[in-house]
């Protein structure tokens, strides 16, 4: 007997440089996401790693190219990385070795968006990814190690009608790595899935060669022209891939079959259809996507293992068997370190599971495949054992919020019927009398629900996490801490251990206050304040917090006082019991003169037992007004006039009296021609206030008459210069001086009026300046004497 060995590989554009003789197979995908456009794009690779040349590099990244169906247009090349790296387990280790045979699954994978608007194309589009060459050793067509490979998927548009168009593409299982013997009955699981619940179809097709045709500048080539077949050699085609009696097929649910005939490795390809029902009850297709595969087909030994036997140990049924979901039954075979075993579910290899008891946790068709430790041989396989599930219902936790709040338990409610019964647990621990359909849960931590069909035994769990809100506390105080809540200061709150993003609403005396949205009020006016503060989960009001009203205190007006002549002016506010302050202040009393001249502020304050202050204040204003200083007494001729001089302030107000024989009798500075002997009285004040006055008395005496000639001739008769009045004036001063400035005539006291004499000689005829000054505060008089007729 021999035996066939089957190695395939999916051709999907491997991230590889060089020759890709060493790829054994692939696939693309394209996994919706969640966000609209939003697709994992990736690619499946597997590959030969016992043949793998050196030439044949693992490229970091890959890229695949969208196309238009319409056009071929581009729409995108597409970088996808290296994902992961993960040996395939072959379930006859023996015949693995002794074959060379050593695969592994090699993935890229990235997030990709596609923009919606632009994919709305009703024909679709298709990805691709093209490499050169095959494995030399193929059989089945024609010149393989110079024929390529195209891996090629096809999605329907994003929109349609305007609307989105949610597709994942068929995601094929991942491919046991196997050998069979030729002419034995083999199969071969090689199902995909759909995650919109599509309808799938399974064919052969011929494998897509690479495009000789690539335009320039182009990563992989669009299907225009269409993409080359590969060319089948004689006696070989789509549906004559591997020949044998039957030939390679694949059947409706995704599984190979097939008995061969000759040895050798064989290429083929599988296309998988997806169909979605349409609103007329018809089926239209949507996507479709194809993998590439290679078949080795080799003699061995016909030696054939005995059959393994599946028994079940829990439950401890005969197949079928029946579990609960989410529990588990244990499967289990014989022992024989002379064998090697591998256990199955489907069709499919169990990673790992190589040992004599298997923990199912699914449902499916589960076998073992027995195989001799050291020789490559035929294996068995056992009868099918089927686990389906008992009917049972899930356990379901309802919470509407998992977040513990400080004022409010969480509700857990679990879902209800007759024959439920129930046991809930906080952090693995049973809470004890927690029997009912739901819970409040009080505290933090994981809570799990144990609920127990007693129609099936079946017993099914959930959990939830159950947290504890850092909304502990609300407290409304005074912006500076330790402060008492006063009318007019801010209030603000203070939350323990506060999160973010909180929201905030303030009442007073029960009422709201709108438009208040912060946790600071910045001028509080009295009343009770409540502050409710609340998070996403949870709500949490503080305690009132009375504002007390500040005092309102009066402070009595104050006239306008006078600098220098008030005294100190005691100082008057209700309540009593506060404390006086300002310029001039001191004992609760203002002096004007330490205030000094100006307008004061003086201010009261007091302050309520609950420790609110009010103030209040009142301006004064000191008044200055200077002491005029006119003299105490002035002398005047009669006829003449005096200037008189007030202290010049234009604040000042001036008042003259009498107003007899005065020019302006309101102005700092007047003229005055008295008559007579007369006592002047001027009175200063600031607009009526704070007047002072002085006197001054002006005496009047008669004039003094000067004459401008006379005639010293001795005859008796006008022979001296002689002043008319000049008793009135006993220390009148008098000088004369001739043409040259010469002092001729000098007396301080004229009572002996001059001859016409200088050093006792006569002055010549001719005319004689003079000064006269009457008294020693009357003004000078100045003037031209004649002296004329001198004949001694």
């Amino acid at each position: 007997m021999r035996i066939t060995l089957l190695l395939w590989l999916i051709f999907v554009g491997s991230g590889l440089t060089g020759r890709a003789s060493h790829i054994a197979g692939g696939n693309i995908e394209l996994v919706a996401l969640s966000k609209p456009g939003q697709f994992q794009l990736s690619l499946n690779l597997y590959i030969d790693d016992a043949s793998r040349g050196s030439d044949a590099i693992i490229e970091p990244s890959i890229i695949l190219s969208v196309f238009r169906q319409r056009d071929h247009k581009l729409m995108g090349d597409y970088p996808i990385r290296l994902g992961r790296r993960l040996p395939l387990v072959y379930a006859n280790p023996a015949c693995a070795r002794s074959r060379g045979l050593e695969t592994s699954e090699v993935r890229y994978s990235g997030v990709v968006q596609f923009d919606p608007a632009a994919f709305d194309d009703p024909a679709g589009y298709y990805i691709v990814w093209e490499k050169c060459c095959r494995n030399q050793n193929v059989i089945n067509i024609v010149r393989p190690q110079t024929e390529g490979m195209t891996y090629y998927l096809a999605f329907p548009p994003l929109l349609r009608n305007g609307q989105p168009y949610r597709n994942s593409s068929p995601v094929f299982l991942t491919p046991n790595a196997e050998y069979i013997c030729i002419d034995k009955p083999f199969s071969l699981a090689f199902r995909a899935t759909d995650a919109d619940g599509d309808q799938l179809r399974y064919s052969l097709v011929t494998p897509y060669n690479d495009n000789i045709y690539k335009p320039p500048g182009y990563a992989n080539s669009p299907a225009n022209p269409p993409y080359r077949l590969l060319g089948w050699e004689r006696g070989f085609s789509a549906s004559q891939a591997i020949t044998g009696n039957p030939a390679l097929q694949i059947s409706a649910s995704g599984v190979l079959t097939v008995r061969p005939n000759r040895v050798g490795l064989y290429a083929f390809a599988v296309l998988c259809e997806e169909f979605r029902p349409q609103a007329d009850g018809t089926l239209q297709k949507i996507g479709e996507v194809r993998r590439d595969h290679q078949i080795l087909v080799v003699d061995c030994a016909a030696q054939v293992p005995p059959k393994p036997i599946i028994t079940a140990l829990n439950p401890a049924d005969q197949s079928p068997a029946t579990f609960c979901e989410g529990n588990f039954a244990l499967l289990q075979t014989e022992s024989d370190t002379n064998f090697n075993y591998q256990w199955r579910v489907n069709g499919y290899n169990l990673p790992g599971e190589t040992k004599r008891i298997l923990r199912a946790t699914e449902p499916g068709e589960y076998t073992v495949l027995k195989s001799f430790a050291q020789v490559c041989t035929r294996d068995s396989v056992s009868e099918v054992f089927v686990l389906t599930l008992k009917p049972s219902h899930r356990a379901t936790i309802d919470a509407p919020d998992t977040v513990l709040c400080v004022n409010r338990p969480v509700r857990l409610q679990a879902n209800t019927r007759a024959d439920f019964r129930y046991q809930w647990s906080l952090d693995g621990v049973d809470i004890p009398g927690a029997t009912a359909a739901f819970l409040d849960a009080a505290q933090p931590g994981r809570y799990k629900l144990k609920l127990l069909s007693e129609t099936t035994g079946c017993t099914a769990l959930d959990s939830v996490g159950v947290t504890k809100s850092r909304l502990e506390k609300v407290v409304v105080q005074a912006i500076t801490p330790n402060s008492p809540l006063c009318e007019g200061n801010p209030l603000t709150a203070v939350v323990s251990q506060p999160p973010t993003r909180l929201t905030y609403v303030w009442q007073r005396d029960g009422q709201p206050l709108p438009g208040l949205t912060t946790a600071t009020i910045m001028n509080a006016q009295p009343g009770s304040y409540q502050l409710t503060v609340s998070d996403s989960s949870c709500s949490l009001t503080s305690p009132p917090a009375l504002v007390i009203p500040r005092p309102q205190p009066v402070l009595d007006s104050l006239p306008p006082a006078c600098a220098g002549t008030a005294g100190r002016i005691p100082l008057r506010a209700t309540p009593a019991g506060g404390l006086f302050g300002g310029p001039g202040v001191t004992n609760a009393a203002f002096d004007p003169a330490i205030a000094g001249a100006g307008r004061h502020r003086l201010t009261y304050a007091v302050t309520n037992s609950a420790g609110c202050r009010g103030d209040t204040s009142r301006y004064v204003t000191v008044i200055t007004v200077p002491t005029p200083n006119l003299g105490q007494s002035l002398t005047v001729l009669a006829g003449r006039s005096l200037t008189l001089q007030g202290p010049a302030d234009p604040g000042l107000t001036y008042t003259w009296e009498p107003t007899t024989d005065l020019t302006s009798p309101t102005t700092a500075s007047l003229t005055v021609r008295p008559a007579q002997t007369t006592v002047y009285r001027l009175t200063v004040s600031r607009g009526g206030l704070c007047p002072v006055s002085t006197d001054v008395r002006i005496e009047v005496i008669p004039n003094l008459f000067v004459p401008t000639a006379f005639t010293p001739n001795g005859d008796g008769q006008n022979d001296t210069w002689t002043f008319t009045g000049i008793g009135e004036f006993p220390q009148c001063s008098v000088r004369v001086f001739n043409r040259w400035g010469e002092v001729v005539f000098d007396a301080a006291a004229y009572q002996q009026p001059w001859d016409g004499r200088y050093q006792g000689r006569p002055v010549g005829p001719g005319a004689y300046q003079f000064i006269v000054r009457p008294g020693p505060d009357l003004p000078e008089q100045r003037g031209t004497v004649m002296v004329l007729n001198q004949d001694f």
